[in-house]
């Protein structure tokens, strides 16, 4: 009797402890496809909103053109630009395995995908018809001035759409995605800024523009100060890792050179080539920057 009894106490702890076992596989499998799903989401976000600042980047390089500066080289940058907007469009509708992109199913996404879309295909064929046989399309480039921003607007409401998929959500985590958004920020600024001062240069809705300009300079002012010292009121906290910090000061002293020439009201043709040049030392800086913030995030 007492060995009957000893073995059914002794069957009820191994049934036990296989399912204890069975749990924390279950468990286990559960948080890795959790976290492998929050940094596909993640990946996801980061090119959207590098989209976000394509479009301000191709704007750029239609200004410089139609001006006459390194018109070869920005016009391979702006079809360059072009071909990585349009990998990520395509890649959400049919999946891109060397962009770690899967075929998107929500129904959400998928809807303003589609608006993103309608838009792009346009603006798309006159990015390829600006610049051919040595001239400039006029047609073609009041269409990507007229339309950049609402490509813009529409691109950041898809990636608002994405980013409240993420799972995850830890207090952490949230400060460092929230700080990340003000950082990704500061790179279509650089793009935004120099479009715009551009504008105000050759007259085209100069008025309209400065206002624009105004508001863009004073957005990355106040981003790159929330970075290097923390902004309640905007949810920034303070980078406090050494090399960010470096790289951020290295980014102050580059802006307050360019702002220097923003705020100027009678630019002359060298100091807009110049403002150029900074310009594209600046967006280095600031894709550096996005970059090691990102590293920070723990998935």
């Amino acid at each position: 009797m007492l060995k009957k009894i000893n073995l059914f106490l002794l069957i009820v702890m191994l049934t036990v402890s296989v399912s204890a076992k069975d749990v924390r596989l279950e468990l286990t499998s559960l948080i890795k496809g959790a976290f492998a799903k929050q940094k596909s989401l993640s990946g996801v976000i980061d090119l959207a909103t590098n989209n976000k600042m394509l479009s301000q980047k191709m704007a750029k390089c239609a200004v410089l053109i139609k001006n006459g500066i390194s018109v070869e080289s920005n016009h391979k940058i702006l079809i360059q630009s072009a071909k990585e907007f349009d990998s990520f469009i395509d890649g959400m509708y049919n999946g891109n395995e060397s962009l770690k992109l899967k075929k998107e199913s929500d129904k959400q996404v998928l809807k303003e995908l589609d608006e993103v879309n309608e838009v792009w295909k346009e603006f798309q064929l006159q990015v390829k018809n600006l610049y051919k046989d040595g001239k400039v399309n006029k047609d073609a480039y009041k269409y990507i001035i007229d339309n950049n921003e609402k490509l813009l607007r529409i691109s950041h409401k898809l990636t608002q759409t994405i980013q409240s998929k993420v799972i995850l959500n830890t207090s952490d985590n949230q400060v460092i995605v929230n700080t990340l958004k003000f950082a990704d920020r500061q790179k279509m600024l650089t793009q935004k800024m120099l479009k715009e001062k551009f504008l105000v240069y050759t007259k085209e809705n100069a008025k309209r523009n400065n206002v624009k300009l105004r508001g863009s300079i004073i957005l990355f002012r106040n981003g790159l100060n929330g970075l290097m010292n923390g902004d309640d009121k905007r949810g920034i906290a303070k980078v406090t890792s050494k090399p960010i910090q470096q790289k951020l000061k290295e980014m102050q002293m580059l802006y307050k050179e360019s702002e220097e020439l923003y705020i100027k009201h009678n630019v002359n043709f060298d100091e807009i080539k110049g403002l150029a040049v900074l310009d594209r030392k600046l967006l280095d800086l600031s894709i550096e920057v996005v970059t090691m913030i990102k590293n920070t995030l723990v998935y």
